[in-house]
């Protein structure tokens, strides 16, 4: 709740990389767990190098398998032949294994959050006393 109350007016490129990457995980997750990831996807289409920099910053921190599943959702939702909800089916599948993957690893993706916020610790206290 730190990061989100602290940067929710906030510009992406103006968020610290850390707290950035948390909140994007833990809401792309969440959305997987609430109601289905293609919704993650489709409220960020707008901010389409938000998805770039998430999955950039995964596969160099050595998460391959995670950027590789991260990316497979990321498609042009905010195009306009697609604003009737019209996405073509086989994104929707995609978004459904991305879903089971996501729920397969729920506690790698909590590990993983926890190790970002330890690897960070001094950077994360900053913030909080800010």
């Amino acid at each position: 709740m730190l990061f989100f109350n602290k940067f929710r007016h906030t510009l992406v490129v103006d968020i610290p990389v850390i707290a950035f990457m948390y909140m994007e995980i833990n809401n792309w997750h969440g959305m997987s767990v609430r109601c289905g990831v293609w919704q993650y996807y489709e409220s960020g289409a707008f901010e389409k190098e938000k998805f770039e920099w998430v999955w950039s910053f995964l596969r160099t921190n050595g998460e391959m398998e995670m950027a590789d599943v991260y990316a497979h959702g990321i498609h042009d939702y905010a195009n306009e032949r697609y604003q009737k909800y019209d996405y073509p089916e086989e994104w929707l599948d995609e978004a459904e294994e991305i879903d089971e993957w996501i729920k397969a690893n729920e506690e790698y993706i909590y590990k993983w959050m926890y190790d970002l916020i330890l690897e960070h610790k001094n950077e994360v206290v900053k913030l909080g006393e800010k």
